[in-house]
């Protein structure tokens, strides 16, 4: 008798449990103790109560005064108004009137918004983002309550609730910024034309003059902004995942729609974060002073970053939590600094936060409550504060220029916008600087003033501070498309070839402004006579876009290289994707002029996308006259994808036939698809002698088919016939037989997997053949046609089910028909209300965390592979580093048991069908107007041709396959949901700040290795070895890895080896300090295939390891055995170690 495929045993349970709230059977405290008495905070911090509901309701955002009053947004309408509900939404003033750190009266200033995200005082009102609109509203008569309403900007798209326009702040130079996120689609109109902005990004405001700028876009959900005291923009993003980010002028980040490119943030892996402060004044101690405070909302917690420069950028260090909370309810939605010194905390309170996931009539989302916490240091005396609003000219300049207090200079900025310009300027000049910063807050002061001190700013960029140079650039980035300001061009000449990369980065950005034919050629020089990193690299390739007219044309025109030397013509027509230059360079590569390897790959990929048969012709002529493998693989390479993309070849195919005898498996297999694609029939017998070999290697034999199946004809359907008849042929080649010609005979095919099927060795598809199947739309028919008429296995089949269940086209006849042939029952995968109000109390009695951790691990539920919790991981799904702070039990068993009703916000899956039937699914990466890029499940960038889309469209079905759960039994289930449910929280489950090595690669089970480990030992694996083919792994959360984990490379009499090697990077050279835990009896280390000596009898090692070249350099364990339990860590201890992440 045929079995359900959903078995767990608790649906069999009786009785039934009264349900309440699910997933949350104790909702928080709302009483005020509960939350103090929950709060982790440092030592020598204190927190308290600034003020609360019911004066203040579900704050979103919050921004002081020049009076030093406290203006706090809230919405308890969030997440959407009801049909016939009242806009009623409120924009509250707080005050602490006698100094004792809490609100002491409060004044309702407007009352009737619509989920206001923004607030903004100055100019003698305040500002306020109100659904689509900027209002500005002001109180005219003195009672405290505003009677003038007046829309300022609108346009800013509404589709969604969480992403409408948000984040205010006034910048040092006086103008107003504020964000929007990726679902909204803005169309402003103002005095200077429509400025768009369809996605995620950021803008800048000038209210007396009405010109709305966009400065960077991208970021899923950038609710956080801050400048540092330099003027340098860094922001967060409440959806992503990459922690702090630095940003400037046109960078273009994740999410941004049509991007051809995208920078990433500083620190992969973190959590997501709303808002953003420094922490700053006498106040703050001295250890915390400086730290980038934000709050992760979903991990009830505000963490902390460290900024370093590094290039043309910063590196980011994950400091410790400011504060963490194990209140359930507490939600940290913004941080500022306030005027008495202390840390001001805007919690939304909600125990629900997840928004499309979770119902928006779900009665836990709470609509009542709200605080603001303050967070102070009582040893510390409060910061100084005079009221800017209140002082005279020469004590308002004074304290814009040398108050210690960030805050103060802050509100002083807002303040000196309402005074008489001529009055403060007069003031302004005739104050001492006595360094770089007093200059710079002077410049500043002028622009907010809208009076730029021209002068100074160009005289800061001869300072010998990069900091101060930097910020004279981007001080006349604002105004340098102003006429009246004369001999531009020349500072940004020369500071694009300054020592510092920074200063690059902002000439660059200056040029980008200029209306000059020079522009692109002056730009090219920053990369001269430096490494550039992304961001630099970013902004040179955006001016060759940008201001491609002004070099395109000249060059046009003369025939001429317009640039200095090959290099930048190659970078600048890579970065318009033409092929200007092709002919110079490619003789350039074939005179043997150009030596690196990388510049070769830039050419060949360049010419992929670009060149003209003609160009390609060239290329395969210099791959049949170099010897260096990676020079034939990047040529060849290159021919492969502008066939498959452009549809277009060299002449002479012929030539390929020297290649397909390389002994190099990827050379060959480029070469082999070539020649199959460019038709050359004389590689057929080559082909066909390699699928009658037996010892030939399965990634040959599988790439031979595919150049067959492309040869077509009727030769290839005869020698196939052959081989899958021959009884000589192993199941796994008929197999590969099988997925190679569906394509081409489906039907012919699907019979004989059906038979295949039938027969599978251990009842299982191990060869792939339902996936490959699944992933044509006419074999995936015919298949099931074919199914309809036989009787499978119950293992075939479930494993038949589970993939056709989680297919992204869901094939519903294959679906049925799979069903009929098992016997199988429909599957049961959600819970009724007792149901599920009794496996959450399981969980919460009896799961165990640890169990839970080891089953999220296994390699048959795929967990790892696609899910990144913290820093490594998959990227297929959503980051779970917080997953069990900030969603509800039921959501995450609800997710287990149906993945596609809980899809996260950004990883819906994309469906791409082709002409051919072939079908992609997974997530887009980048899209152009001749290809598209898209992930799968594997984590494989698939790059397709437009030209062979028949139909583009959002799928239903979660990436996350159906039915993984049902592979463990209930007690397995149950620990599976806790360990989950702790990620986050406060406790073991919490990433923390060490600097473990997180990602490794290590040899699989059995690897070929060169034999020589009698002679050589451990040092054996530090080789190169063609042999080795290394696997990603991932350490557990608490950063260590479990031995028994570890495949065990290979096996000798007594002795096993378990292989693992990662990566650091070195800022300094010199000796810096690692720490390794684990058997130091068994335990090799290496350094770049040098050995490290571990003291012997060792289970906690502290090492000096000597680091004589800055970069990343390779660490390698070599564990003998055998060894069968514990666990392994390695941590980066010197602060110039960091560990690498990734690849």
């Amino acid at each position: 008798m045929k079995t359900s495929f959903f078995s767990f045993t608790f649906l069999l349970l009786t009785g039934c449990i009264a349900y309440g709230q699910r997933g949350l059977t104790k909702i928080p405290d709302t009483a005020i103790q509960a939350q103090l008495d929950s709060f982790v905070l440092p030592e020598g911090a204190k927190i308290n109560l600034f003020a609360s509901e019911p004066v203040v309701r579900n704050p979103i955002h919050m921004n002081w005064d020049s009076r030093g009053r406290l203006w706090v947004v809230g919405s308890p309408l969030y997440p959407h108004i009801k049909p016939g509900q009242e806009e009623s939404d409120h924009l509250v003033v707080l005050e602490d009137t006698n100094g004792d750190g809490v609100a002491d009266k409060h004044t309702v200033f407007a009352d009737d918004l619509h989920i206001p995200t923004g607030v903004l005082p100055g100019d003698g009102g305040v500002y306020v983002a109100n659904s689509n609109d900027v209002l500005f509203l002001k109180d005219t008569n003195g009672d405290g309550k505003a009677d003038q309403r007046r829309v300022i900007l609108s346009g800013f798209g509404t589709e969604d609730t969480h992403h409408i326009v948000h984040t205010f702040r006034w910048g040092p130079e006086g103008m107003m910024w504020l964000n929007q996120s990726i679902y909204i689609h803005t169309h402003l109109d103002t005095p200077y034309g429509i400025r768009r902005l369809l996605g995620g990004g950021m803008w800048h405001y000038r209210p007396e003059t009405r010109r709305s700028e966009v400065f960077m876009k991208g970021l899923v959900n950038p609710w956080g902004h801050v400048f540092d005291e330099w003027g340098q923009s860094f922001m967060t993003d409440g959806a992503g995942g990459h922690g702090i980010n630095f940003v400037f002028p046109r960078s273009v980040f994740a999410a941004s729609p049509g991007a051809r490119r995208k920078l990433e943030g500083l620190n992969p892996g973190q959590p997501k974060l709303c808002g953003l402060e420094i922490l700053s004044g006498s106040h703050i101690p001295d250890e915390w002073r400086g730290a980038l405070a934000s709050p992760d909302f979903r991990g009830h917690r505000i963490k902390t970053y460290r900024l370093t420069d590094k290039g043309s950028a910063y590196q980011s260090t994950v400091g410790e939590d400011l504060v963490a909370s194990k209140h359930g309810a507490f939600r940290p939605i913004d941080v500022k600094m306030g005027p008495d010194g202390a840390i001001y905390v805007a919690d939304l309170y909600n125990p629900i936060i997840q928004h499309g996931e979770v119902d928006f009539r779900d009665p836990r989302r709470d609509h009542k409550h709200g605080r603001i916490w303050r967070i102070s240091f009582p040893e510390n005396p409060p910061a100084p504060f005079a009221k800017p609003s209140e002082m005279n000219a020469m004590a308002l300049a004074e304290a814009l220029l040398f108050s210690e207090e960030n805050i103060v200079r802050e509100l002083a900025t807002a303040e000196l916008r309402t005074r008489k310009p001529d009055e403060m300027l007069s003031v302004l000049n005739s104050l001492e600087l006595k360094n770089d910063l007093h200059v710079v807050r002077r410049v500043w002061a002028t622009q907010a003033l809208n009076r730029l001190d021209i002068g100074l700013a160009k005289g800061l960029t001869q300072s010998k501070s990069h900091k101060a140079r930097a910020a004279g650039l981007r001080a006349l980035y604002y105004d340098a498309s102003n006429k009246k300001y004369k001999n531009i061009l020349p500072i940004a000449e020369g500071a694009v070839s300054d020592p510092s990369p920074h200063v690059r980065l902002w000439a660059v950005s200056l040029l980008a402004q200029l209306d000059d034919p020079k522009t692109v050629p002056i730009a090219l020089r920053a990369l001269d006579g430096i490494e550039a990193d992304d961001f630099l690299d970013f902004a040179v390739w955006s001016i060759c876009r940008e201001h491609r007219n002004r070099w395109v044309d000249e060059m046009k025109k003369n025939g001429k290289n317009p640039f200095a030397n090959l290099s930048q013509l190659l970078f600048a027509s890579s970065a318009i994707g033409e092929q200007l230059g092709a002919d110079q360079i490619l003789a350039s590569l074939s005179e043997g002029n150009i030596k690196q390897d990388q510049t070769v790959w830039e050419i060949a990929n360049w010419m992929a996308n670009e060149g003209s048969p003609a160009h390609l012709s060239k290329l395969l002529g210099l791959a049949t006259e170099t010897k260096s493998v990676s020079r034939q693989h990047a040529f060849l390479n290159a021919l492969l994808t502008a066939k498959k993309l452009r549809k277009i070849n060299p002449s002479g195919t012929g030539r390929i036939a020297p290649f397909l005898q390389s002994e190099n498996d990827t050379v060959f297999g480029v070469a082999a698809q070539l020649a199959g694609l460019w038709k050359v029939e004389s590689s057929r017998p080559v082909m066909e002698k390699i699928l009658n070999d037996e010892s030939v290697p399965k990634a040959r034999i599988k790439v031979a088919l595919e150049s067959l199946i492309s040869l077509g004809g009727e030769k290839t359907s005869s020698y196939l016939n052959q081989l899958f008849g021959n009884p000589k042929t192993t199941y796994m080649r008929k197999a590969m037989v099988v997925t190679a010609q569906l394509k081409v005979q489906p039907i012919l095919a699907a019979r004989r997997a059906v038979k295949l099927l039938q027969g599978a060795p251990d009842g299982k598809d191990k060869f792939g053949i339902y996936s490959a199947f699944l992933g044509n739309q006419r074999a995936t028919r015919a298949l099931a046609t074919e199914i309809s008429q036989v009787n499978l296995s119950e293992p075939i089949a479930l494993q038949g089910l589970q993939l056709a269940e989680s297919s992204p086209t869901r094939p519903k006849e294959l679906i049925a028909a799979i069903q009929k042939a098992g016997g199988l029952k429909p599957m049961k995968m959600s819970l009724t209300l007792s149901e599920m109000t009794t496996m959450i109390e399981r969980v919460a009695a009896r799961g165990d965390a640890a169990r839970g951790e080891s089953i999220y691990r296994r390699q048959n539920l795929q967990c790892v592979a696609c899910h990144a919790i913290g820093e490594v991981g998959g990227v297929i799904g959503p980051n779970m580093v917080s997953i069990g702070a900030s969603a509800p039990m039921d959501y995450l068993i609800e997710s287990l048991l149906e993945p596609s009703k809980k899809i996260k916000e950004g990883y819906h899956t994309n469906l791409v069908t082709l002409k051919n039937g072939d079908a992609h699914a997974g997530g887009i990466v980048s899209e152009s107007k001749t290809e598209l890029v898209i992930r799968d499940l594997t984590g494989k960038h698939n790059r397709i041709a437009k030209s062979d889309i028949t139909s583009q469209t959002i799928s239903p079905v979660s990436l996350m396959p159906v039915g993984l759960t049902t592979q463990l039994r209930e007690d397995e289930f149950v620990d599976l949901v806790r360990f989950m449910s702790e990620l986050g929280k406060e406790g073991k489950y919490k990433t923390t700040t060490n600097r473990f090595a997180r990602f490794w690669e290590v040899l699989p089970a059995g690897s070929p290795n060169p034999g020589t480990v009698h002679h050589y030992g451990a040092s054996m694996f530090t080789q190169e070895f063609s042999g080795y083919k290394w696997t990603p792994f991932y350490s557990m959360v608490g950063g260590g890895v479990p031995v028994i984990e570890v495949p065990v490379a290979l096996k000798r009499r007594a002795d096993e080896y378990q292989v693992l090697r990662t990566q650091v990077e070195v800022s300094k050279t010199g000796k810096h300090k690692i720490r390794v835990k684990g058997d130091s009896n068994h335990m090799d280390l290496f350094l770049d295939g040098e050995p490290i000596e571990i003291p012997s009898d060792r289970k906690d090692t502290e090492l000096e390891i000597d680091c004589k070249k800055t970069g990343k350099r390779q660490l390698m364990l070599v564990l003998q055995g055998p060894q069968s339990s514990g666990q392994i860590s390695l941590e980066a201890l010197s602060e110039d170690l960091t560990m690498v992440h990734s690849l």
